[in-house]
């Protein structure tokens, strides 16, 4: 894949990119701990991509953090595209794709471009993730091929053995040490310039979920380790935008990207399987809630909300339709070029 990174020699250590859709109230106290946390990566640059957002982000990050390079959109072209655009423009040898809805701790991003340091064979690093309450959020996952999906639901391994369960699925790992993975959240993703060379940028058929699983496994795919570092810690608040865009529509999006993402990487018999298994789950879900209504457990508003959802997720596993890429969001200027800030 063509990449249409910037050529030459890197003019800066690290670029941090990071794509805002009406998230000031989250992207400059991002900014803020960017500036304040990062002391031995530099040089450094940041580049914010806007998505035609209506809350004043541009203007306010013009006047608190003029030193940031802006690409303003005309619409909101999406999570991954908005990444693409930063990953094209960015000069750096180490391109880190950082959520607005985040927090850096001290030492985080130092910590990761340290490890790329030491590490030439890592191609992507990821942070551990935090909830706003320092809790555990993780963020490391295997790939969804068949032989996960059955053992991740053939028993509660968490209630049968937390030890045994954090072999079995990287979702119920502890996240106590550095280590290689399969794929990581998108939260916190650092890439090498020559792993991204190897790679290319992120998938656009990828509005926004998954993207990040399918990066990770082009990576492993070309030889290059993704691995989690665990003592770089990032407080990653979430969802803070696709749960307006999308409300309890949310899941079905990501049924969607992860059938796109089996369909391109693993192959049809794979998804074929995925959609009966995820189907069956879906049906037997159903079966509890009916169940939980004829005993009076569930009712009323909370019913008929977990009747409809699953039955649109039953129909997503059926039919397989394509992402939704026209999210419910405030109308947009006519299309045209984007504009730039630098």
């Amino acid at each position: 894949m063509e990449t249409e990174l910037t050529s030459g020699k890197p003019r800066y250590k690290l670029s941090i990119i990071t794509a805002n859709t009406n998230e000031k109230h989250v992207t400059l106290p991002m900014l803020e701990s960017v500036y304040r946390t990062v002391k031995t990566a530099h040089p450094f640059e940041v580049w914010i991509i806007d998505n035609h957002s209506k809350d004043g982000s541009v203007e306010a990050i013009r006047e608190s953090f003029p030193q940031v390079n802006l690409i303003c959109n005309t619409q909101n072209t999406g999570f991954t595209v908005a990444n693409n655009q930063g990953l094209r423009e960015a000069g750096g040898e180490y391109l880190f794709c950082l959520n607005p809805d985040t927090i850096c701790r001290e030492g985080a991003i130092d910590r990761l471009v340290e490890y790329m340091d030491q590490h030439p064979e890592a191609g992507i690093t990821g942070s551990k993730l935090l909830n706003r309450d320092g809790s555990l959020q993780p963020s490391c996952r295997n790939f969804m091929t068949t032989r996960h999906l059955i053992l991740s639901h053939l028993l509660p391994w968490p209630r049968i053995s937390p030890r045994l369960a954090g072999r079995l699925s990287l979702t119920h790992w502890d996240h106590h040490q550095t280590r290689e993975v399969d794929w990581m959240l998108g939260a916190a993703l650092m890439v090498r310039r020559e792993c991204l060379r190897d790679i290319g940028l992120k998938d656009e058929d990828y509005f926004i979920f998954h993207e990040d699983s399918d990066w990770c496994f082009q990576a492993h795919r070309k030889g290059w380790k993704v691995v989690f570092v665990h003592d770089a810690e990032i407080v990653h608040l979430g969802s803070q935008t696709v749960q307006k865009l999308w409300g309890a529509n949310l899941n079905l999006e990501v049924y969607k990207a992860q059938h796109h993402f089996i369909r391109k990487n693993l192959g049809m018999g794979e998804l074929y399987f995925h959609r009966a298994f995820s189907f069956g789950l879906l049906l037997l879900r159903w079966m509890r809630l009916q169940a939980l209504r004829s005993a009076g457990k569930v009712k009323g508003e909370d019913y008929r909300a977990g009747r409809d959802f699953i039955r649109r997720a039953m129909a997503v596993q059926l039919t397989s339709p394509p992402v939704d890429r026209k999210p419910k969001m405030p109308a947009a200027a006519p299309s045209g070029p984007a504009g730039r800030t630098v």
